[in-house]
């Protein structure tokens, strides 16, 4: 038995998918009971029949078939066998007539050894074919408007949002999901005002077991909430369209990303502003990493620190050649900036003469009471206990449904089981925070502490190594800016302390 139905028909039929497939089911069943069909196995799929390629259950039906064990396919009518194009159609055709296998539907049984039959099959298929073009170009056509409308068009909502139907028309939206959009705040805030890379950000929401779509957090996972216009608000339409191509003798849909895509304004409410987004946009832009590999030594003491003041990217620290009389030298990366370059040794120098000058000034014009950022800490605290909320809730709705006879004893102890793992990792990750929360919150009661940090580097710098030097700069700044305009111009040097807000 093959039950097939195609994801593009819920544009038309107000029927799940699965209640289609279900009563479908149900009809053949029926049919072969009164009939004394023996069914061996059943296969079923949600897959358009326009590409062979795309319906794991039709070729795995195509190899029963092969073996010859089998009298006929049980399927609700024709057309859910195929309706693509003549070649694949005639592949199928062809494995079910040379194997003598017999398509048995409700309304009539087609025998391919009988000609009569071969060719009103080849006919229905044609008009099949016919039908699913013009449901296509409908298809499509509604698609492109309800798009240019700002309705949702994915089937999976984007982390931080649900899907729902809208009321009154056609279509769905996104709804906030507020412990989801939470994180994503988090991470715009992250990556935007903090600098922190993608996988770095990723790591800490593992650390923090911050549930993900797809289990885990990684760089693409955090890359593409950080790409998504759909956090302005907005849809983006053919972003990712579809080409056929033929392999192997069968046609095959692929996606590719195409920068010229449509963007629309949604109906839906935005998760982050346009001024998160935009720095976001500017750090992107303007930020490089370091790629030195974990065998090397690391040369450059302010690594992903030194910033081109004119255009915000991160200066590169050059190494002449062996034949070259001269010293490294940072340069900016960017063409057209007008940032000349500096030797290294200048601009080192220059940072520790303004380091010193600050710290000076810092301890004698210091504010107290400045505490660190604990926003992090305090999000991810409020998502863990919205979710314990929630199992806790699932786990007293499973006590109605073994009330009302809706689960067995059975179901209800699996489910609760489940639930219950659940909530033990939650309350661990919970006892976790708060424990992060009160180190943070005697972190701000010392957050003088930057000044002995700077005295020590300052004080011990020409006794550690590059590697070390970049470690503790990082402690003591966010970042430091430089820029050199004319070829032999006064360097500028601009420097900002890792100073708690």
């Amino acid at each position: 038995m093959y039950l097939r139905k195609s994801r593009m028909d819920t544009d038309f039929e107000e029927v799940s998918m699965e209640e289609t497939l279900s009563r479908h089911k149900k009809i053949l069943n029926d049919f072969c009971k009164a009939r004394k069909l023996n069914v061996v196995e059943v296969l079923e799929e949600v897959a358009s029949g326009e590409s062979l390629s795309a319906r794991p259950k039709m070729q795995r039906l195509l190899e029963l078939v092969r073996t010859g064990l089998y009298a006929g396919v049980v399927c609700i009518d024709l057309e859910r066998l195929s309706r693509g194009s003549s070649m694949e159609t005639g592949y199928i055709m062809q494995i079910l007539q040379t194997n003598n296998c017999k398509i048995i539907t409700p309304g009539k049984t087609y025998d391919l050894q009988n000609d009569s039959d071969e060719q009103f099959t080849d006919m229905k298929f044609m008009f099949s074919r016919y039908e699913l073009k013009s449901i296509n170009t409908r298809l499509v056509r509604g698609r492109n408007h309800s798009a240019s409308e700002g309705k949702f068009m994915g089937s999976v909502a984007p982390y931080g949002y649900r899907i729902y139907k809208l009321q009154g028309m056609k279509g769905n939206s996104l709804r906030i999901e507020p412990e989801e959009a939470k994180i994503v705040r988090m991470i715009y805030d992250m990556y935007g005002e903090q600098g922190i890379g993608y996988n770095t950000i990723a790591y800490q929401l593992n650390q923090l077991n911050i549930p993900a779509l797809n289990g885990k957090w990684g760089q693409t996972s955090v890359v593409n909430i950080l790409n998504n216009e759909v956090y302005l608000g907005k849809i983006r339409w053919r972003r990712e369209p579809v080409k056929r191509v033929i392999e192997d003798g069968m046609l095959t849909k692929k996606r590719y990303t195409n920068d010229n895509y449509d963007l629309y304004d949604g109906m839906h409410e935005p998760i982050v502003t346009q001024e998160m987004w935009d720095n976001v946009k500017a750090k992107q832009k303007s930020r490089g990493h370091h790629s030195t590999h974990v065998a090397k030594e690391l040369k450059n003491p302010f690594a992903t620190i030194l910033v081109c003041e004119n255009c915000g990217a991160v200066m590169k620290r050059n190494v002449p050649a062996k034949n070259q009389k001269t010293s490294a030298w940072y340069r900016c990366p960017t063409r057209g900036c007008g940032c000349k370059q500096m030797k290294c040794v200048d601009v080192e120098n220059a940072i520790l003469e303004g380091m010193r000058d600050w710290l000076a000034a810092y301890k004698i014009q210091i504010e107290s009471g400045k505490p660190v950022n604990t926003d992090q800490t305090d999000t991810a605290l409020d998502a863990v206990i919205g979710q314990l909320a929630q199992l806790q809730a699932q786990q007293n709705n499973l006590c109605d449904y073994l009330e009302k006879g809706v689960y067995t004893v059975e179901m209800f102890t699996r489910r609760n089981a489940a639930i219950q793992k659940d909530i033990q990792k939650l309350e661990e990750t919970k006892a976790e925070l708060l424990q992060k929360q009160t180190e943070q919150e005697a972190i701000n009661r010392t957050a003088l502490e930057i000044i002995p940090t700077t005295q020590s580097i300052l004080d011990n710098y020409d006794i550690l190594n590059p590697a070390q030097k970049n470690a503790l700069w990082k402690l003591v700044l966010k970042k430091a800016t430089m820029y050199r305009g004319e070829t032999k111009g006064e360097l500028r040097v601009k420097l900002y302390p890792n100073l708690p807000r």
